[in-house]
């Protein structure tokens, strides 16, 4: 799926070009951020194959009938945004966001970013639910979900090993009429 260009106060939403490796690898790995994910990489560069195998993925996803974006703040690539698992026919859809250094986390950039999505997914693609799911230690995600309507819905529990210790993933969604009414408070 086509990732159309999506414009925010601060934030715009487009899709990928060759020239955001160079970006991407700029940014380079951080701990904090990776283990977000659920991933331990330490911080350090970015490497030339790693940054390859990024682009791949991107790809990958994006045959796969994802809408991939990336995240622009000032004419600058700061992370990623993803519509993935879309079924038209049950329409609902999953989201999943990142930023790639930690100077672009705190900054409400997230929570524009998911807004600029929902937008998105509930107006142009007639999308009825969106769901996530997001680690139990990730409150600073959890809190731009909850800003947007998302509510938490379950956990998996222990599926994740971060730390040391077993993690839960909060499985988080929002339907179009919660997400109408937060959005409408917000304007």
């Amino acid at each position: 799926m086509t990732a159309p260009t999506l414009v925010g106060p601060r934030v715009t939403l487009r899709a990928y070009r060759d020239d955001d490796r160079v970006a991407r690898q700029r940014h380079g790995w951080h701990r904090e951020i990776e283990r977000g994910y659920g991933d331990d990489t330490p911080t350090r560069a970015m490497t030339d194959d790693e940054v390859e195998a990024w682009a791949g993925y991107l790809a990958a996803k994006t045959r796969a009938g994802a809408v991939c974006w990336a995240v622009e703040v000032d004419g600058e690539l700061v992370g990623h945004a993803f519509l993935f698992d879309v079924r038209e026919g049950g329409r609902k859809a999953r989201l999943a966001l990142g930023m790639y250094a930690p100077q672009f986390i705190g900054r409400g950039l997230g929570t524009e970013t998911i807004r600029l999505m929902l937008r998105h997914a509930f107006g142009t693609l007639g999308m009825h639910r969106v769901d996530l799911k997001v680690l139990d230690f990730n409150d600073r995600a959890i809190a731009a979900y909850r800003a947007c309507g998302f509510v938490e819905e379950g956990r998996e529990r222990e599926s994740c090993w971060v730390d040391g210790r077993w993690n839960d993933d909060v499985v988080m969604g929002v339907l179009d009429r919660e997400f109408a009414a937060v959005d409408a408070q917000q304007e």
